[in-house]
């Protein structure tokens, strides 16, 4: 009797220390005591604007507490998943440019970060170097020679980098997963425009060292096969608490980047 009464002690101890860990936060409208703001970055009627209508600008905004990346006492990196919806729409009488980052980061602020094509994340200094211990998954409308850009219209995913590691044209895919189909035949591919003006919805999944994500417009329902899905060990990357937030920034190019719902979980 006694060691099944330390037994139920130990667990409930554990789940109380796991849950600590949790983070979990679901923003169907944004205010500022959620969201740490920098640069241009606004919230107007609860919707999220990271640029504004100026040349050469940052906005980031990150949730206003660090989330721990690995479980209790362990090496092992939690698993995580992000949603969130988004509009990209050009001004009138003004090219489009450049896009927005989902981010991971050590620190507040936007120290450390140029804006144009380099998207509020990193700058041309720091591009490369292990040391930013930086995560990112980018929404790219404008091709840059320099980073290997795939085109004008892509999604990447990004290590302490802008030179992506894996990147795919904009856009989901169209089938059904239960049919067998070695040869994804059955498979049909739509692209979209990243900065149409339209709702898009995204879904980044990280679950035993495997990253997925999943884009879609806001009114279809998440496709069953990712955009991108690959092996990714982010050990070296993480450090144990980080900050998680979205970046965006304008050039000569400017366009309004809107974040109308995001959540979280690990």
């Amino acid at each position: 009797m006694q060691s099944f009464q330390l037994l139920v002690l130990f667990l409930t101890k554990l789940f109380l220390l796991q849950f600590t860990f949790a983070v979990d936060f679901s923003f169907t409208g944004f205010n500022s005591s959620d969201i740490l703001l920098y640069g241009n970055a606004t919230i107007d009627s609860g919707v999220l604007s990271l640029t504004r209508n100026t040349t050469f600008s940052i906005g980031r905004a990150l949730y206003n507490a660090k989330v721990h990346t690995r479980y209790p006492n362990s090496s092992n990196l939690l698993p995580f998943t992000s949603s969130f919806t988004f509009s990209i729409s050009p001004y009138n009488d003004s090219l489009p440019g450049c896009g927005f980052v989902l981010i991971f980061v050590p620190s507040t602020g936007i120290e450390g970060a140029s804006s144009s094509q380099h998207l509020g994340f990193l700058n041309s200094t720091n591009d490369g170097d292990p040391r930013n211990h930086a995560f990112g998954v980018e929404f790219d409308v404008f091709r840059n020679q320099e980073f290997n850009d795939v085109n004008d219209n892509h999604v990447g995913v990004d290590v302490n980098s802008l030179t992506s590691l894996v990147s795919y044209k904009a856009g989901y895919w169209l089938g059904d997963n239960t049919k067998e189909d070695s040869n994804n035949t059955n498979w049909s591919f739509k692209e979209v425009k990243l900065n149409d003006g339209a709702n898009y919805q995204v879904w980044v999944e990280y679950w035993n060292y495997q990253l997925s994500i999943t884009l879609a417009p806001e009114n279809v329902k998440k496709p069953e096969r990712p955009l991108i899905q690959i092996p990714l060990d982010l050990s070296d990357v993480f450090l144990d608490d980080m900050y998680v937030g979205l970046t965006a920034s304008t050039g000569q190019l400017i366009e309004d980047h809107k974040i109308l719902s995001w959540s979280f979980s690990n």
